[in-house]
């Protein structure tokens, strides 16, 4: 089980994140939702161990995350929004890069995430839906057990959507655990459980709100 416990984050003395509380277990798939600049992708990255909250813990199966110097590859896997890949470089070479672990990327991997044929291909000539792909495929080849990502699925046509959508839904099927931030409607229905994030706190968001009552947990 990821516990998070009372964690706060502030930017130039200005509070983005207010006693952030929540927890999640195996096969849980957890979306955040929220206004434009409400520090969604701040409270990920706090998530993920890139930055320092000014407060709080966050634990995985009892073990704290926080009181490391950065958390494990293999316990968390982080997509941020912008790309992190290096456009000189192939694909291969790209994981090879993001690589943090020992055992060997099975090639199912490549396969189900559509990269087999552009496995040589230098990421500078890759559409913005394959770039998503490797970014996602980078840290998966790491088998996290946690998978943090930043609007994965943003501006991207419809059949790299689903690519993206059936991998992740094959992660969680298998145990693993997704915190995502997404803006669209159509990915709430992939979410065992749904927060917005206003005002630097975290709310869940009831179950059987119709879209206007969802509008506004906005407002």
């Amino acid at each position: 089980m990821l516990c998070a416990e009372h964690i706060s984050f502030s930017y130039r003395k200005k509070e983005v994140l207010r006693d952030i509380s929540f927890t999640a277990k195996e096969g849980d798939f957890i979306g955040i939702i929220g206004k434009n600049g409400c520090g969604k992708s701040t409270l990920l990255s706090v998530l993920a161990g890139v930055r320092q909250p000014a407060g709080g813990t966050l634990s995985y199966e009892g073990a704290p995350l926080f009181s490391k110097k950065s958390i494990p590859a293999e316990t968390v896997g982080y997509v941020p929004q912008l790309n992190p890949l290096l456009p000189e470089l192939s694909v291969r070479d790209n994981l090879k890069l993001w690589k943090r672990t020992a055992a060997n990327t099975p090639d199912s991997l490549y396969q189900q995430m559509g990269l087999t044929d552009y496995l040589h291909v230098p990421v500078a000539k890759l559409s913005e839906g394959l770039k998503k792909r490797v970014s996602i495929a980078s840290v998966l080849q790491n088998s996290p057990k946690i998978l943090i990502l930043d609007e994965p699925s943003a501006a991207l046509d419809l059949p790299c959507k689903e690519v993206i959508h059936e991998q992740l839904l094959s992660f969680t099927g298998n145990g693993g655990i997704v915190l995502f931030t997404t803006h669209e409607e159509a990915e709430f229905s992939l979410c065992t459980t749904l927060f917005v994030l206003k005002d630097g706190s975290l709310q869940q968001v009831p179950g059987d709100l119709d879209k206007h009552a969802l509008i506004q947990q906005f407002t």
